[in-house]
């Protein structure tokens, strides 16, 4: 399941964000901030990617056919 990583590193993204980076000028950004806000992205865009993973491939969104079987059976009803 490509859903555990895509919450998992929208968590680890989050821990990296720094409010108010639009905000700054670049010249002002300590280095520490730039090196979280570039980790943020980083991370943020590896989310992303797993979402989109997950969206295709995963069979716990609901248009799956993998979704309805699963359905179907937790409700025990015959394929």
């Amino acid at each position: 399941m490509y859903i555990a990583p895509a919450v998992f590193f929208a968590v680890f993204a989050s821990l990296f964000y720094v409010p108010g980076f639009l905000d700054t000028p670049l010249g002002l950004l300590t280095p520490r901030e730039l090196l979280s806000q570039t980790l943020f992205a980083a991370f943020g865009l590896i989310a992303l990617a797993a979402l989109a993973r997950s969206i295709e491939c995963d069979p716990i969104w609901p248009w799956r056919p993998g979704f309805r079987r699963t359905l179907d059976w937790l409700r025990r009803r015959p394929l």
